[in-house]
């Protein structure tokens, strides 16, 4: 028998060393190596070994002449052995496989969840034809009067709609009583989209003008769950707020523009001779559909022309800023997600960078599994296998596991898409509409192969070219010197990215403590809250809804589990804020310029059922009704602005229409919109002297907020049992979702900097642990020639040290600049908080060093007689 060094120069004797070198790559020389081994030990003789080698590979001069083609079927064959080998290696090692599959499948898994919501959100276009010629006009809040100049001059458009968002209607009929979200639309809104009904139709010219029949357009939802999808519901009468009204079509199921808890679009009455609500009711937002071949900008410019226009012929202006200044012409897909691409930005980051440890993490795993192969990788180049041939069976094993953890990362990702939506704000748009779909799946699969080379690339280069001379001598420190700088590398850049990631979620704790502690200027302890909605007709009087709601004050006030009940017409956080135009006595002296407020209109025990405290002045009372002069409260906001220096008691303010109102107290400022926003100006009136017919009641509950609630359930359907109730919860449920969308980011950002932490630390460990085995016998010597067994810890823990300090180092400096994008989801802190950039790097340093301990006290109890002796 022969060895195989001794075949191989028969074959090159045989065929001549040139020409098999030739026409022989590494790859072709490898396999044959191997496949005559394996004859020989069939009991082939050398001769008989060689020519059934030629006969397997077909001979040299057919490998030459059947080229490229010959190639790729051998290719393939290789490919599908290198598989098995793959395979048959990892079996072998399941510790290792799990570690890796576990660690990959999170980091793939986790990006897939946040790609499948970033692909909805801001990548995938707006669900209507030409969506890019959609856009949003002029920011926010806009009056009816606005709208329709626009909408009459401005040539840069084919269509404009108006809509008022997140309006509330009682229906009644086919059913239990309910307060259904709608949207008021102008006429030309479902067209504007390009939207196409489900069922019937959407609004013709003209249903928006005052007189016309009442009609409205059912959500899919509310059709299929109200009305058991009834294929003939258009022409059907629904009651509305007491009224009549005719269904003449369903949404697709898809549509919920512009929200997605919108159920109902009714039209938007345009009724330019009640000049008031006409002019001075904001809130309407405008959005338009660009003409061929405008741009934007030229829209914008148009638009800019319109307003300086306006400024002549508007009533309702506000001195304080330039009244064509912000004025935008923007896609409506950016308005639609500008709140949510910070956010989403951020995590997409975060996962990125968790990807990246997880890639480091299982390198080093390599690394360290791939030194216990090196005589097996020597003994393979030794046979003739060249680098090129060795990486490609190492990258082979690294593309299975990386494989293996996607196909586990979808799992991971279902549910962690799940998961996501129910953490991120319920504002998020088109959240609903998230899901693991083609362009998620194919992202997988790319990112999959991208992880597979971004941990498995380097080291399998570094553990092909192995010392095979060093190896197969036995000389473990020279061989094993090369990747153990790679892996002390890979250590330091996870540290790094999870300083990064800790500096983020250190700054959103931060940011979220501190935004939790703003005093939003009423109590939240003990407060229950709900909406109740009479249908408009039910009180069609301003006479009958004062009665009303004194009677159902009167049986709240001696409710069991109540202390003190009040009714508002708006809360805080209340997404449908409504500003008023007003005219302040003494401020304004120009009919053409009014400032805006916010607006409430309360019941006298308002203020005490909230725990709003009154500055200056007095509280409503019994003694402000109908008949008596009309009085109003302001806030301290409005007392610095409009009021500095002059008494405000006794001063006057009113709508622009007729009708002065008395100043009589000042209350603490409310923080109505939002905890980082500045309170506006805000007016509160007696209900009494101005009253609606849909309320939110307020209750101090005597203990738990939930009795509370109940109690204003059955009070009300005792008064009225046609009457619905919603919106029930308690008042810390609305600071609870004023700050949605930190808490979501803070939330996951913890999370992911724990995984990186976590995935840190086992990294550490695993190259500390790695190199005391490697060092077994220098640990063994020292200790014999006297080292003391604190010395050799503390050698084990400097060297990680070491290793944690560049990283940390390194670490800070990418945090210090990636931190400036988080400015928009911080309040009150610095991108560069200095206790964040103090804190953060101090509990990774900690955490190394705790890695890095456990092998070091394992060292340190080596015996040296038995460490030498095993050596």
């Amino acid at each position: 028998m022969i060895t195989p060094s001794q075949l191989l120069r028969r074959l090159r004797a045989l065929f001549g060393s040139r020409r098999l070198d030739d026409a022989m790559d590494e790859e072709m020389r490898f396999h044959l190596d191997m496949e005559a081994e394996a004859e020989m030990r069939s009991g082939l003789s050398a001769p008989q070994a060689v020519r059934q080698a030629r006969v397997s590979f077909g001979g040299v001069e057919r490998y030459r002449e059947e080229g490229r083609d010959a190639r790729g079927v051998r290719g393939l064959h290789d490919l599908a052995g290198d598989l098995r080998y793959a395979v048959r290696m990892l079996r072998r090692s399941p510790i290792f496989t799990l570690v890796a599959v576990i660690t990959l499948g999170l980091g793939i898994g986790a990006n897939t969840a946040i790609f499948s919501v970033v692909n909805t959100v801001l990548l995938q276009p707006l669900p209507y034809p030409d969506p890019e010629r959609l856009v949003k006009v002029w920011g926010e809040g806009h009056s009816r009067a606005e709208f329709t100049r626009i909408r009459d001059r401005a040539r840069s458009f084919e269509r404009v709609a108006a809509y008022l968002p997140a309006y509330g209607m009682s229906l009644s009929g086919d059913g239990d009583p309910l307060r259904v979200v709608t949207a008021l639309v102008s006429a030309d809104f479902f067209s504007l989209l390009g939207v196409s009904p489900a069922s019937g139709r959407f609004f013709r010219p003209g249903e928006d003008l005052p007189g016309t029949e009442p009609v409205a357009v059912l959500s899919f939802g509310l059709w299929r769950d109200r009305f058991g999808a009834d294929p003939s519901i258009a022409g059907r009468t629904i009651e509305l707020e007491g009224v009549r009204w005719t269904v003449i079509g369903v949404a697709p199921r898809e549509f919920g523009f512009p929200g997605p808890e919108t159920r109902l679009w009714v039209p938007l009455t345009l009724d330019e001779k009640d000049a008031g609500p006409f002019w001075g009711a904001y809130g309407h937002h405008l959005i338009a559909r660009l003409a061929p071949a405008v741009t934007p900008e030229q829209a914008r410019a148009e638009v800019e022309t319109i307003a300086a226009a306006l400024r002549l012929e508007n009533p309702i202006w506000r001195p304080d800023q330039d009244y064509t200044r912000g004025i935008t012409v923007n896609s409506l897909q950016d308005h639609l997600v500008a709140d949510s691409r910070r956010l989403l930005g951020v995590l997409l980051g975060a996962v990125g960078l968790v990807l990246l440890i997880a890639c480091a993490n299982v390198a080093n795993l390599l690394l360290v599994r791939g030194t216990a192969r090196e005589r097996e990788l020597a003994i393979r180049a030794t046979l003739g296998a060249g680098t090129r041939r060795l990486t490609r069976q190492l990258l082979v094993e690294c593309g299975v596991l990386a494989a293996i953890g996607g196909a586990g990362a979808l799992a991971l990702a279902v549910a962690g898409t799940r998961a996501l939506i129910r953490l991120l704000p319920a504002s998020t748009p088109r959240l609903a509409d998230v899901s693991l779909d083609g362009t998620t799946l194919g992202f997988t699969v790319l990112l999959t192969f991208l992880t597979a080379l971004a941990f498995g690339l380097l080291p399998a280069l570094r553990l092909a070219r192995t010392d095979a001379q060093a190896t197969l001598a036995g000389d473990r420190s020279t061989a094993g010197s090369h990747p153990r700088r790679l892996a002390g590398f890979l250590v330091s850049a996870q540290i790094a990215l999870a300083v990064v990631l800790a500096v983020g979620a250190g700054l959103l704790v931060r940011s979220l403590s501190l935004l939790l502690d703003v005093d939003p200027g009423f109590e939240t302890a003990r407060i229950a809250t709900a909406r109740v909605s009479p249908a408009q007709a039910r009180l069609p009087e301003e006479e009958a809804a004062r009665a009303y709601y004194r009677q159902l004050l009167e049986g709240l006030g001696t409710a069991p589990g109540i202390e003190t009940a009040a009714i508002t017409t708006q809360l805080p956080f209340d997404q449908t804020n409504r500003v008023m135009a007003m005219w302040i006595d003494g401020w304004t002296t120009d009919p053409n310029r009014l400032d805006l407020f916010e607006v409430r209109k309360v019941s006298p025990e308002l203020f005490r059922a909230m725990g709003i405290p009154l500055r200056k002045g007095r509280g409503f009372s019994g003694e402000d009704h109908a008949t008596s002069p009309r009085v109003a409260i302001v806030s301290e906001t409005a007392l610095r602005r409009f009021w500095a220096g002059r008494e405000i008691i006794g001063g006057r303010i009113r709508y622009p229409w007729p009708g002065w109102m008395t100043v009589v107290g000042v209350a603490a400022d409310v923080r109505n919109n939002d905890l980082r926003e500045n309170p506006l100006p805000t007016i509160y009136i007696p209900f009494e002297q101005d009253p609606e017919v849909s309320v939110t009641v307020v209750a101090r509950a005597t203990g738990d907020p939930r009795r509370a609630l109940s109690a204003i359930r059955a009070t009300v359907t005792a008064l009225s049992p046609d009457v619905p109730v919603s919106d029930a919860e308690a008042m810390e449920r609305l600071i609870e979702r004023s700050v949605a969308a930190p808490r979501s980011a803070c939330l996951l950002l913890i999370g992911f900097g724990l995984l990186a932490l976590v995935l840190g630390a086992v990294g550490t460990y695993g190259l500390i642990a790695y190199g005391v085995e490697r060092r077994t016998r220098e640990i063994a010597v020292r200790m014999a020639v006297g080292a003391r067994r604190n010395a050799v810890v503390r050698m084990i823990v400097r060297e990680g040290a070491r290793l944690a300090g560049l990283g940390i180092l390194a670490g800070l400096v990418v945090a210090f600049g990636l931190a400036r994008f988080m400015q928009g989801l911080l309040y009150e802190v610095g991108p560069t908080d200095p206790v964040v950039f103090a804190v953060a790097p101090l509990v990774l340093g900690l955490t190394a060093l705790l890695a890095c301990l456990v092998p070091a006290l394992k060292a340190a109890r080596i015996e040296p007689s038995m460490a030498l002796k095993r050596e």
